[in-house]
């Protein structure tokens, strides 16, 4: 009984055993997914240092919130009400 947050996008895999792999091109991913109305989107902490190759333009308008395992994951995904 609980909703995904609405404009919600969620970069990076997770494996069967749970490892976080990083997204690739992030800077170009989250600028496309802002220009097609993603207002949040969830990215692997191991892109951590590449934020800062993202136009602050973008961060302006897009929510972007780390994970390192799939609880956090979730917990950032999901809107609790």
């Amino acid at each position: 009984k609980k909703n995904l947050k609405p404009g919600l996008a969620v970069l990076g895999n997770i494996s069967v055993g749970g490892a976080v792999e990083k997204s690739i091109n992030l800077a170009d991913k989250i600028t496309m997914l802002s220009e097609n109305g993603a207002k949040t989107t969830i990215v692997p902490m191991d892109n951590l240092p590449e934020l800062a190759n993202v136009p602050a333009s973008v961060l302006g308008n897009t929510d972007v919130p780390f994970y390192s395992n799939n609880q956090m994951l979730m917990q950032k995904g999901i809107l609790l009400e």
